[in-house]
């Protein structure tokens, strides 16, 4: 039988890693704030609003605008936006398997990529819509351009990833130079770089979204990094929390040897720097250089969670000490065999439910939340949610009256809280849905946060000086109008 041509086989890997991802996600949904963020303002977008100038977008344009075309073509559903997440982390699985098969080999390409995509596919929460999924796409796409020798590719390419998160400047004023290292020129990544700075520079200009862009990256500028901090290999809540319950000598191995594959893009770069250190290939100094400005790029949450979006680029550096110890196979297969095990347990507990934006599948848990959300809110409905949960917006299709998708204590300032009063006055919401989040919940996600400011206070008192608590679900609370007229907090 001969063996299949490589074009074909990164066909395979693409075509296998998005039929898993899509089998995994097409219809799934996970109630999580970053994706009801993207979800929502991508819709609302693709409805005519624009961002920056209608809208509070707290990231680059990218991911937005992407969203808004596939509902602008496809129509807005879940299983719209889940093709642009499942075609995005097929094509990182591919650029894995692309680039450890050229560093090592074949069967070390494909156990990197089948722990890159076991990891991310194990925890429900990574396989959401975000601007980091993009971004990294985007930049992945532009460094393996410029190594592969197409580095006018490559610098438009690491625009685009900057048009979508705008710290990944670090990543792409990196590997401008960390082309010369591979003997590519600068200039001419510079110069693609420069064109898709253009591009995006236009598209702000002729939408009108430039202005609202330049004071939405001075908000973050002022406002992101105080409450977002976190320290490098963080995990929410700690780490005692992951072996809390734990019964038995049993259970704490299975755990520890999960929490070693979780915590896995915490401890892969120091041991590719080693490997470096050891070789100094150019090709792996290339890569590991690039992957470094990645880390840097999810500053300041280096948390766990946010490390898994910048260390794909060590999974084919990581591939060449595969190459030459093959008892590690073992392991990361049984490692990678607990993830997809978990993949599809999770997936197995889920059951269907039927929402204004197509049929869903969740958890029973947030099955019980969604119902209750499409029986109370009505597609069209005008309504305002905060501090979250901003899918709410999106799995209602009602109108959200506010600029805002999400009001986060600790994060926005009374300037938004004012901003969001003057909304409501000028187009009163039907409902408004507040959930009532406790402080030591905010202080576990985001330990940085001021304890001062985690009270929406300047809103909460027009909320209830206007509406009243209706209906209460869990920790969600609908308020209806008291009266036409509104009244200010003083």
């Amino acid at each position: 039988m001969p063996a299949l041509r490589p074009a074909h086989v990164l066909a395979a890997v693409f075509l296998l890693s998005f039929a898993f991802v899509w089998w995994l996600t097409g219809d799934r949904l996970i109630l999580i704030n970053d994706e009801g963020i993207y979800l929502s303002l991508g819709a609302r977008i693709a409805a005519g609003e624009v961002l920056y100038r209608d809208l509070f977008g707290i990231t680059g344009p990218g991911a937005f605008w992407l969203l808004a075309l596939v509902f602008k073509i496809a129509g807005v559903s879940l299983a719209a936006a889940h093709v642009v997440l499942a075609v995005e982390i097929a094509i990182l699985t591919t650029i894995v398997f692309f680039v450890s098969r050229q560093l090592a080999d074949a069967a070390s390409a494909g156990i990197a990529a089948a722990i890159f995509l076991a990891l991310n596919a194990s925890d429900a929460s990574m396989m959401t819509n975000n601007h980091r999924w993009d971004a990294d796409t985007y930049a992945l796409l532009g460094i393996v351009a410029i190594w592969r020798g197409r580095p006018f590719l490559g610098g438009f390419l690491l625009a685009l990833s900057v048009w979508t998160t705008p710290i990944f400047a670090i990543t792409a004023i990196t590997a401008v130079a960390a082309s010369l290292l591979i003997g590519k020129s600068p200039w001419r990544v510079a110069a693609g770089g420069a064109a898709g700075a253009v591009a995006g520079l236009t598209a702000l200009f002729v939408t009108g979204s430039l202005p609202g862009f330049i004071e939405n990256l001075l908000w973050a500028k002022e406002n992101y990094s105080d409450a977002n901090t976190m320290g490098y290999g963080a995990v929410i809540g700690g780490y005692p929390a992951l072996f809390d319950g734990a019964s038995g000598a049993l259970d704490f191995v299975v755990r520890a040897m999960i929490v070693v594959g979780m915590t896995l893009p915490v401890w892969l770069p120091p041991l590719c720097g080693l490997l470096v250190l050891r070789n100094r290939d150019r090709n792996l100094i290339y890569f590991c250089v690039c992957g470094v400005s990645m880390i840097a790029g999810v500053s300041p949450r280096f948390d766990v969670g946010h490390l898994v979006f910048a260390v794909p680029l060590f999974y084919p550096v990581a591939a060449t000490f595969l190459q030459r110890a093959r008892w590690t196979v073992l392991p990361i297969g049984a490692i990678a065999g607990v993830f997809l095990l978990s993949a599809i347990v999770q997936r197995a507990n889920t059951e269907l439910v039927d929402t204004p934006v197509g049929r869903v599948r969740t958890d029973p848990g947030s099955a019980e939340l969604v119902r209750w959300l499409t029986a109370n809110i009505k597609p069209g409905e005008p309504m305002f949610v905060y501090p979250y949960p901003p899918i709410a917006y999106f799995l209602t299709q009602g109108q959200n009256v506010s600029r805002f998708s999400v009001l986060q204590p600790g994060l926005f300032t009374v300037a938004d809280e004012k901003q969001a009063t003057e909304d409501m006055l000028r187009r009163p919401p039907a409902k408004v849905l507040y959930m009532d989040v406790p402080k030591a919940d905010f202080l576990r996600i985001w330990p940085a946060s001021d304890p001062n400011r985690l009270e929406l206070k300047y809103l909460h008192i027009f909320v209830t000086n206007n509406y009243q608590d209706t209906i209460q679900f869990r920790n969600l609370h609908i308020y209806t109008p008291k009266a036409l007229a509104g009244n200010s907090p003083r």
